[in-house]
C-alpha cells in the first residue's frame, strides 16, 4: 500500500491515486481541487504512480492505435513489440500517443512520446500503473525513473480512465442552469471559453471551458465537468492566462448534469446573439469531430452508440455569438 493516497470524482467515476511521494498528491490535489472527494464508495479505478521502476512491453503486444492532436490518426508501421519500440521519424513526436495490447496478459499499454510517460492498465484488477517519465526499457536494459510531475501526462491518463468507464472526452465548454447542462462546441478561438465564463457571471454553474465528458446514465445523456483553470484573455488581448473561474468570478460550479441542448458557437458580430436549429446528422458529425475519435476508444461500439443516441435525442443549434454586453442566459432556455 502506498503511503499517500487521495480520491477524485470525475463524471461519477471514483479514482483513487496512490504514491510514495507526497508531492505527487499535493500537485494532483491542486489540479483536481473541485473534484477531490472523501467518498466511502469502492474506487472504480486505482492509479498507482510509480518511480524507480520500469516495465517491458510483452513480445506479443500489438499496436491498437497511434494518434496526435484530438484524434488525428498517424498510421502505425506494422507490428510493435518488446524488441522494437519506435515512432516513424517523418512525424513530429510532440503530443503523439499510442496504445498497445497484450492478449496473453490481457494488459493495455499507453505511451505519450512528449515526455515518455507510460501507462499500463490491467482490466482484471481495475488498476493503472503510471510510470513517470520513462519509456518501457529495452530488453535487459531496465531504466531508472527520473523525478517528475504526474501532471505531465494527465490528458492521456484521463482519456484512458474515462473511456474505460464509458465517459468520452470532448473538446467543448459547458454550463448548467437549473440542473440542466448546455454544451458548446466549436473550433479553438470560436468563443467557447468566453461564452461559458460570461454565462457563469450571470450565475450559470460553470462546468469547464476546454474539455468535458459525455456519457449515458440510465438512458439519459449526461455532461461531466473537468473543473480545471480556464484559459482566458484578461489584461492582455494577445495572451491567455489560467483562471480559476468559480473562485475568480464568485460563481457556482457543477460536476455533472443531464444534457439539455448543444450549440456550435460561431462569432456573428451582430448586436445580439441568436440560435438556429440544425439537423441531427450534422450534430453527429460535430460530436465525432469534437471527441477523441473512434480509433482511440477502449470500447469503440460503446462510444459510437453513445454519440448516435446523444445526436438523436438532444436538440442541436448554431449559436450566433453577438455583442457580449447583450448576452442573456435565458436565450439557452428559450431555444
Amino acid at each position: 500500500m502506498a503511503e499517500f493516497s487521495m480520491q477524485v470524482d470525475i463524471a461519477e467515476v471514483i479514482i483513487r491515486f496512490e504514491s510514495d511521494v507526497e508531492s505527487d498528491l499535493s500537485s494532483l490535489s491542486r489540479v483536481f481541487r473541485y473534484h477531490c472527494t472523501d467518498s466511502s464508495k469502492e474506487p472504480d479505478c486505482t492509479v498507482v504512480l510509480k518511480r524507480q521502476a520500469s516495465f517491458y512491453l510483452p513480445k506479443d503486444a500489438e499496436m491498437q492505435w497511434q494518434s496526435k492532436c484530438h484524434g488525428v490518426v498517424v498510421p502505425p508501421e506494422g507490428r510493435f513489440g518488446r524488441w522494437r519500440i519506435r515512432i516513424s521519424t517523418k512525424y513530429d513526436l510532440f503530443g503523439v500517443a499510442s496504445c498497445y495490447y497484450s492478449r496473453e496478459r490481457d494488459e493495455y499499454y499507453y505511451g505519450m512520446m512528449q515526455d515518455k510517460s507510460w501507462i499500463r492498465y490491467r482490466p482484471s484488477e481495475r488498476r493503472i500503473d503510471y510510470v513517470l517519465h520513462r519509456a518501457p526499457a529495452r530488453k535487459n536494459k531496465p531504466g531508472v525513473i527520473d523525478a517528475g510531475s504526474p501532471i505531465s501526462a494527465m490528458p492521456l491518463l484521463l482519456h484512458v480512465i474515462t473511456t474505460i468507464h464509458g465517459r468520452f472526452l470532448t473538446h467543448g465548454a459547458a454550463v448548467a442552469i437549473d440542473g440542466k447542462s448546455f454544451l458548446f462546441l466549436g473550433r479553438s478561438g470560436s468563443g467557447k471559453s468566453t461564452l461559458s465564463t460570461d454565462l457563469a457571471k450571470q450565475k450559470a454553474s460553470f462546468m469547464g471551458d476546454d474539455l468535458i465528458l459525455l456519457y449515458m446514465k440510465d438512458g439519459v445523456p449526461m455532461v461531466g465537468s473537468l473543473l480545471f483553470p480556464a484559459k482566458l484573455h484578461l489584461d492582455n488581448p494577445n495572451e491567455k492566462v489560467n483562471v480559476d473561474v468559480p473562485e475568480k468570478m464568485q460563481t457556482d460550479y457543477c460536476k455533472s448534469a443531464p444534457l439539455e441542448a448543444v450549440y456550435l458557437v460561431q462569432q456573428s458580430g451582430l448586436p445580439t446573439s441568436s440560435v438556429e436549429p440544425r439537423p441531427a446528422a450534422e450534430f453527429l458529425q460535430q460530436l465525432m469531430d469534437a471527441s477523441n475519435g473512434m480509433i482511440m476508444q477502449y470500447d469503440k461500439q460503446a462510444w459510437l452508440a453513445a454519440m448516435y443516441e446523444i445526436s438523436e435525442r438532444i436538440p442541436y443549434y448554431i449559436f450566433h455569438f453577438g455583442d457580449r454586453s447583450t448576452l442573456d442566459k435565458s436565450l439557452l432556455k428559450n431555444s
